[in-house]
């Protein structure tokens, strides 16, 4: 059972002086603390950043967390950075957790002039405490040292650090000329403090990322001739799994002035691009569009969004029946198109987004217009049996669905840019439009294939309104119109009355290791919530409450035509004994919290696990050790159970 607690050591007041302070999160199995991000894109010219070979180089970070991405991120009120905002979460803290959870990736921090503003602008954000193992407000390295994570220990590291002689101390970033040599030196100090600061949180938390900040806000500072404030920020890391901890970005950020409130908001904001800078280091499959921002008064900063999900699918179905509107659509040379294999893979640009090639690429790009001659091909067929999906995004430019037969070959030798794949293990990892557009384009290619002729009169079914509709026309020439349909069947994750263990199942077209929650069809003249109490009693022998059935999410599932539904339920009594329907499940077990919590973390680390390919490589390369493996995000069984463990 995982228990949580939270506790807030107050600063203590030595002096009129803060030393410090500490969030922490314990839980039965181990003690977290708690950190905050904030998001500052490249600071102006005088702010120097390091980029030798070594943070030039990429690869890939283990990851350690599991996220529910269907968490909302609050807007900040104001433009980000600003001295007016209302809101801590400003734009780039929103942009570190939408990262860190859509890479299941995690975080801790120390930091000192910014006197707690960069944890608690991060925790602000909804959903940060799942990337977010704490921090440590450190405002005097010497007497706080009973809040460091590491205890004496780094104490005596950091403050050898900040005692180093200028032929000890890094010089492998830029100081700003024109400062008095004090200043220069204290500057100095302060890079060796966060990057020894920013390793020993990383290896001590076991984190994918520490952030560390030291500087001075004003309005009075010690060097002399020192009249601005000034940050240094470091960010340690991962590349690999289980490789050691290293630096992956640092840099110094310097302010016009010496307004205390300001460069806290100025500083919190540059510590999170930083850390934005150092995930697509360490991982350029992250998604992140980071621009570099100019400053405006100090202050303002600018991130870059991921846009792909702004893009709606408007699937006009007003215009199907528009004859003359279908003609000019499938005419289109810009038109895109979801492009199908057989009935089970689609064409992929990347792991998140699909290839959607328009209609003049596929007549004159080489590797694609081989798609179009595979033996046996008609390609005016082809291209005349194309499905009409609807539009997209503010241009509306019309996209289709491309069905071509399974022997299609895609030349890997002249067009590397795309890929075919499976649409089932693959597709809950594509941006949300791109998922819909895959599993719609699926089902109506399963649909077509499935339904060949009409089951009133018999007759040969011809597909109309862009081929989303089937027409039948019987022997007394009465046509009878067919649409495509979804079977509801609902998917449950059944809880214990306390809520501590979650009975998860394998099927036996399951792998070995994967286990998940019970699923069904529902009957006619059944409702969502006796379907919930009776596939669970007739699969585990497991009494409901049914007055604790609730909905959660739902999801369209074409494989090979069906839309679940995501119910959550408790059982009647704590550990309820399970009876399995051997037809039906092969095993089911009661987990506990902190097992789910886990696995859900291992899965994330694994990727595709769907795939049984990819889990067999993990296990190749010693990746994985053959432990409890449950459904990757983006699968709806996994949304439940997500809600579980992040509300209950």
């Amino acid at each position: 059972m995982m228990l949580r607690t939270f506790s807030h050591l107050r600063s203590k007041q030595i002096a009129g002086v803060s030393l410090g302070s500490h969030i922490s999160v314990a839980t039965a199995n181990n003690h977290r603390c708690y950190t905050n991000h904030a998001v500052k894109s490249s600071p102006p010219k005088n702010v120097f950043s390091r980029r030798d070979d070594g943070l030039a180089r990429r690869g890939h970070l283990d990851t350690s967390s599991w996220a529910n991405n269907n968490t909302p991120h609050r807007k900040s009120s104001s433009s980000c950075g600003s001295p007016q905002s209302k809101s801590l979460a400003t734009p780039p803290f929103e942009k570190v957790v939408q990262s860190l959870k859509s890479t299941n990736q995690t975080c801790t921090i120390l930091e000192s002039s910014c006197g707690g503003l960069i944890s608690s602008s991060l925790m602000s954000v909804p959903g940060s405490s799942k990337v977010f193992f704490g921090s440590t407000i450190a405002y005097n390295t010497k007497k706080s040292g009973p809040l460091l994570c590491g205890g004496e220990e780094l104490l005596d590291q950091l403050l050898n650090a900040s005692n180093q002689t200028d032929a000890d101390l890094n010089n492998d970033i830029e100081i700003q000329a024109d400062l008095s040599e004090e200043t220069k030196q204290y500057i100095k100090t302060k890079i060796n403090w966060t990057r020894d600061a920013a390793l020993s949180y990383c290896n001590h938390m076991s984190t994918d990322f520490a952030i560390a900040e030291g500087g001075a806000t004003g309005p009075t500072f010690h060097p002399k001739g020192m009249t601005t404030g000034f940050a240094v920020l470091a960010v340690a890391g991962r590349r690999e799994k289980g490789e050691s901890v290293e630096i992956l970005a640092q840099k110094v950020v310097y302010s016009s002035h010496a307004d205390r409130e300001e460069n806290m908001r100025l500083y919190a904001d540059a510590a999170a691009a930083l850390c934005l800078e150092a995930m697509a280091v360490a991982n350029p499959s992250v998604v992140l569009e980071v621009q570099t921002a100019k400053s405006v008064s100090g202050s303002d900063i600018v991130v870059g969004e991921t846009t792909e999900d702004d893009v709606i699918l408007d699937r006009s179905s007003h215009l199907r029946s528009d004859a003359a509107v279908m003609k000019d659509y499938y005419q289109r040379k810009d038109a895109q198109h979801v492009a199908l294999r057989g009935t089970d893979e689609v064409l992929f640009a990347s792991p998140n987004k699909l290839a959607l090639p328009t209609l003049q690429s596929l007549n004159e790009d080489a590797a694609l217009a081989a798609l179009l001659e595979t033996d046996g091909t008609n390609i005016e067929k082809v291209l005349d049996n194309r499905v009409f999906l609807g539009r997209l995004g503010t241009s509306q430019t019309p996209i289709f669905a491309l069905f071509l037969p399974a022997n299609a070959n895609l030349d890997s030798n002249i067009n590397q840019n795309s890929y075919f794949d499976r649409t089932r293990p693959r597709a809950p990892f594509l941006t949300r439009t791109h998922n819909e557009l895959a599993l719609t384009a699926t089902a109506y290619v399963n649909w077509q294939k499935t339904h060949q002729f009409c089951n009133v009169s018999g007759s040969p079914l011809e597909f109309i309104h862009g081929g989303t509709c089937a027409k039948g026309v019987g022997a007394d020439g009465k046509a009878h119109l067919h649409w495509p349909r979804q079977d509801p069947s609902i998917i449950t994750l059944v809880t214990n009355p306390s809520s501590t263990h979650a009975l998860l199942a394998r099927s036996p077209r399951h792998s070995v290791y994967l286990y998940t929650a019970l699923a069904g069809f529902v009957e006619a003249g059944e409702t969502f919530e006796s379907a919930v109490a009776r596939e669970v009693h007739e699969e585990v022998g497991v009494t409901i409450d049914r007055e604790s059935v609730n909905y959660i999410a739902s999801q369209a599932w074409p494989f090979p035509r069906s839309c679940m539904i995501g119910m959550n339920a408790r059982a009647l009594e704590d550990n309820a004994p399970i009876s399995i329907d051997p037809d039906e499940i092969v095993d089911a077990q009661w987990f506990e919290k902190e097992v789910v919590y886990k696995a859900a973390r291992d899965t994330d680390r694994m990727g595709a696990i769907l795939d049984p390919r990819v889990v067999a490589e993990k296990q190749a390369k010693g990746e994985w050790n053959g432990n409890l493996l449950v459904p990757s995000k983006g699968v709806l069984a996994r949304t439940l159970m997500d809600h579980w463990l992040e509300n209950d």
